[in-house]
């Protein structure tokens, strides 16, 4: 076992990479595609008076009022999730709540919520026809159903009105498509010492190149996260060199007692592969219990990327360090 240490510390180190590897395509989703779907515009909304060393968050005022007015004007719905929030805020001039769901709730009238029907978060939440009872005190008023929720709404569980927030920090979403509508509904937020942006990104529209150039020239915080993904995959062939490394000794006398080389390339590639996918079993895992990402779906959907990926970036790592050794093995094989 102690012989065997420095590959088993390989292997792990591998393991959590390709972990860390998965977290970071989550991370970079939640960045860059596009969280407005289902014929939603999206916007992302942030709190410049969130930067350190600034007030916690700036005051609404009548940023409550003026968004409802701009709905009322453009007969819109618009639904606000703060980020990571479990409630989704609407006010509903569209009628989209009636002809969703059937259910009379328009977000006009304060302290009233419609849930989401089975949901095992509501256990802990709801007494009778109350949700947050001594707390918000919400009177439910209906039921949706989560099959028919639209793809933003995440892990929210309840809906409420516009008018009871008390941030405006996260993604707002609207049915209006008019660009003159949406500039006004820019400037209600701007005005707020507030910034908006549009959410550019589509999941049949993007693909994995667009969301890589996107980082190289985007903010401060992409272009981290492309340097820090580049030190995983530093990390991850310094791994496989380790490994090999480790298992210079049971290699060699393997090939003296018979065992080709394709067998030896086989059978570290099914460990690189088993590590891959382990180590994208764990990062799906850990994203799925504490992540908080916009599309439900989108669980699986990255994690089947990721784990593509891993298991490509093994295999060439394979290719690599192999026939790097396998070089040096026969220069040792034609001295002896």
């Amino acid at each position: 076992m102690g012989k065997r240490k420095g590959e088993i510390l390989s292997l792990t180190a591998l393991l959590f990479v390709f972990m860390l590897t998965t977290l970071f395509f989550y991370m970079v989703y939640n960045m860059h595609y596009d969280s407005a779907s289902d014929d939603f515009t999206g916007f992302t909304v942030f709190d410049y008076q969130s930067e350190p060393g600034m007030p916690t968050s700036s005051s609404l005022g009548s940023l409550p009022d003026e968004l409802d007015e701009w709905a009322n004007a453009n007969r819109a719905v618009i639904f606000y999730k703060g980020f990571s929030s479990a409630g989704i805020a609407a006010v509903d001039y569209a009628g989209w709540f009636d002809k969703t769901w059937r259910i009379p709730f328009d977000g006009r009238e304060s302290k009233t919520a419609v849930i989401q029907k089975g949901n095992d978060n509501l256990n802990s939440y709801v007494e009778g026809d109350m949700l947050f009872p001594r707390a918000y005190n919400y009177r439910i008023i209906g039921e949706f159903d989560g099959g028919k929720a639209p793809t933003f709404q995440g892990d929210a569980f309840f809906y409420f009105p516009l008018s009871d927030i008390t941030d405006m920090q996260g993604m707002l979403f609207t049915n209006i498509t008019d660009e003159e509508a949406l500039a006004d509904l820019t400037d209600i937020i701007e005005k707020s010492g507030r910034s908006m942006e549009a959410q550019t990104y589509g999941d049949s529209e993007t693909n994995i190149f667009e969301v890589v150039k996107k980082m190289f020239v985007e903010d401060f915080v992409s272009r981290s996260m492309l340097f820090a993904f580049l030190g995983l995959v530093f990390c991850a062939v310094f791994a496989v060199s380790m490994l090999y490394r480790e298992s210079n000794r049971y290699m060699m006398i393997h090939h003296l007692y018979g065992a080709t080389y394709f067998s030896l390339f086989i059978r570290l590639l099914a460990r690189l592969i088993c590590a891959a996918v382990f180590g994208t079993a764990l990062g799906y895992y850990f994203a799925r219990t504490q992540l908080s990402l916009i599309h439900r779906a989108a669980y699986l959907n990255v994690a089947a990327l990721g784990g593509i990926c891993n298991i490509v970036f093994a295999i060439l790592i394979q290719i690599i360090c192999f026939f790097g050794w396998k070089r040096k093995a026969r220069g040792k094989e034609a001295r002896y």
